[in-house]
C-alpha cells in the first residue's frame, strides 16, 4: 500500500475511534451492529482496513452522526468526490508529495518551522512563482505546481480546520527576492491569515539565541488522537517521518521555539511593520 493511501485510512480510523468513544461504545458491540468482526472494527481503527461507504454510512447511523459532519467522514473513504479531487493533485508527484497532501487534509495540528521562506500554505501565486522560476521548468510544469501549492492552502478554511502554526525566521520578513511589489503583497497576504481563529504566526527574532531550529525547516501533523508525522523537505528532497523516535527531536525542537519566538500579537505587529515599507 502506498504511504499516502495508508495515512488516508489511518486519518478515518482515528475519528471513527473518537466517534464511537464518544458515543460510549465498545469495538465489540460496533462489531454486532454491523454483522463483522471485532478485529475488523479494530483494524479500521488503526488505518490498517478501508472501510466501504456503505459502512461508513452504518457507523454514521450508529454513532449519531449527521449533516456535514457526516458529509466530511464520507469524503474520506476511498470513492469519496473530495477525496478523489484531493489526492488526483497528487498525479504525475511523487510519493512523499501526496503523502503530504493528506496529513494537511487529515491533521488537527500542523507547525511549520521555516527560516529561509514563506511557508508553501502561507505563500501567494506571485511568490510561489517567483520561487518556482529559480530553477528551469516548462511553464506548463510551473503553473501546474503554483496551483497545487494554492490547491493546499483549502485546508485552512475547510470545516473543522486543523489548527496552523507558523514558526517563521525574522529575515523572512525582509527576503523581497528583488521584488517589492510582489512581496509587499506576501507581507499583507499573511496579515489577513493571521485573522483566522485557526492561524498562528511566531516570528523568531534575529537577536535571539542560537537554537535548534537552526539546522533546518520542517513542519509536523498531528491527528486528532492519533500520531504524529514529521515532514522534512530541501534542495527538491522530501521525507516523510512516521516513526515516534524520529518524531521526537523535532517536536522538543518546536517546543523550545514556542518558548522563544515571539508572541502571536508581537509577531503580527513585527509582520505589519515590515509590510509598511512596501506600502507606496
Amino acid at each position: 500500500m502506498r504511504q499516502s493511501e495508508a495515512l488516508r485510512q489511518l486519518g478515518l480510523g482515528v475519528q471513527l475511534r473518537s466517534l464511537r468513544e464518544k458515543a460510549g461504545m465498545t469495538t465489540r458491540s460496533v462489531a454486532s451492529a454491523l454483522g463483522i468482526s471485532r478485529s475488523s472494527v479494530s483494524r479500521t481503527e488503526r488505518g490498517l482496513r478501508a472501510p466501504g461507504r456503505e459502512e461508513v454510512v452504518a457507523l454514521c447511523a450508529l454513532f449519531r452522526v449527521i449533516g456535514d459532519e457526516k458529509e466530511a467522514l464520507l469524503d474520506r473513504v476511498g470513492d469519496g468526490q473530495e477525496t478523489s479531487a484531493w489526492l488526483a493533485l497528487g498525479d504525475g508527484m511523487n510519493e512523499q508529495l501526496a503523502s503530504l497532501l493528506v496529513l494537511e487534509r487529515e491533521a488537527a495540528k500542523i507547525t511549520y518551522v521555516e527560516l529561509a521562506l514563506v511557508p508553501g500554505l502561507a505563500q501567494t501565486a506571485d511568490y510561489t512563482r517567483c520561487l518556482l522560476s529559480l530553477r528551469e521548468r516548462p511553464e506548463r510544469e510551473r503553473e501546474r505546481r503554483i496551483a497545487t501549492r494554492l490547491g493546499r492552502q483549502a485546508v485552512l478554511s475547510k470545516a473543522a480546520a486543523p489548527v496552523v502554526t507558523f514558526f517563521i525566521d525574522e529575515s523572512v520578513l525582509h527576503r523581497t527576492f528583488g521584488d517589492e511589489r510582489m512581496f509587499g503583497a506576501q507581507l499583507e497576504h499573511l496579515l489577513v491569515l493571521a485573522r483566522r481563529d485557526n492561524v498562528r504566526f511566531r516570528v523568531i527574532p534575529l537577536g535571539g539565541p542560537a537554537h535548534p531550529g537552526l539546522d533546518s525547516s520542517f513542519s509536523i501533523y498531528e491527528l486528532e488522537g492519533g500520531p504524529a508525522y514529521v515532514f522534512v523537505e530541501s534542495q527538491g528532497f522530501a521525507v516523510c517521518l512516521p516513526e515516534p523516535v524520529d518524531v521526537k527531536p523535532f517536536v522538543e525542537t518546536s517546543q523550545m521555539l514556542d518558548e522563544g519566538a515571539l508572541d502571536e500579537q508581537e509577531s503580527t505587529q513585527l509582520i505589519a511593520k515590515a509590510a509598511e515599507k512596501f506600502k507606496r
